[in-house]
């Protein structure tokens, strides 16, 4: 039996074959060679964020069959593909790549973590695939201010300095720039993150990628103003 965080996972519910599943997945090819040394972890970005975040844990319960603990993992759906861990891993591994197979499969499965932090079983916080507006990230694009929007790789900068945050750790900049990008497009106008956003400039000073992110959201207010979203906290 293999202990997690929350309970013990008993052989019989893991799934053998879901790390050559991954492995038969463009970008997952390498998992195997992964001996979970741990360089990848001592290297991500998002972990000096927030210290649950752990490639190494995510890529070894991939090898032992933990299937559905690996689609609700919100490293998964967060990994920004930096590239650090690739370049300190002795055995070539690109996590970044893995991930993105990973979440590849989940949503063919018909799996796709709305708030990553969530029980998977919940089905109010599991959208699938088909209900995601995969031209959001390109509306948000053409409003003017918005321009920049698909620059974003979720490092997690702007979520490490922002007030709003300091006040309730339920806003996450990072979060929602990622649910913009991924198209979730009634989850970002209800979201009361759009709303509060009091436009202090601290996080694009922090951004490595120069992402204005207080006139993206002044962009998207917009748009959702004109689609006949109002503010939540009314």
């Amino acid at each position: 039996m293999i202990e997690s965080d929350e309970k013990i996972i008993k052989a019989n519910e893991l799934d053998s074959n879901f790390k050559y599943e991954i492995q038969a997945e463009a970008g997952g090819e390498d998992i195997t060679r992964c001996f979970t040394c741990g360089s990848c972890t001592n290297r991500c970005p998002i972990r000096e964020v927030d210290e649950k975040y752990n490639p190494r844990k995510i890529i070894r319960m991939a090898l032992l069959g933990m299937k559905e603990e690996v689609f609700r993992s919100e490293f998964v759906w967060l990994c920004s593909a930096h590239l650090t861990c690739f370049e300190r891993c002795p055995q070539g591994v690109n996590i970044g790549a893995i991930a993105n197979a990973v979440r590849n499969i989940a949503i063919r499965e018909g799996c796709y973590s709305l708030d990553p932090s969530n029980n998977f079983p919940n089905k109010e916080k599991v959208i699938r695939f088909d209900e995601l507006d995969l031209n959001f990230k390109y509306e948000v694009a053409e409003e003017p201010g918005g321009e920049n929007v698909t620059r974003c790789f979720a490092c997690g900068s702007c979520t490490a300095v922002c007030p709003e945050r300091e006040r309730d750790n339920r806003y996450n900049p990072r979060k929602f720039i990622r649910m913009v990008l991924l198209g979730m497009k009634k989850q970002v106008f209800q979201s009361e993150f759009l709303w509060l956003c009091s436009s202090h400039y601290r996080c694009e000073g922090l951004c490595p990628q120069k992402v204005n992110i207080k006139e993206i959201m002044k962009a998207i207010k917009n748009i959702a103003l004109k689609e006949g979203y109002t503010s939540p906290l009314r």
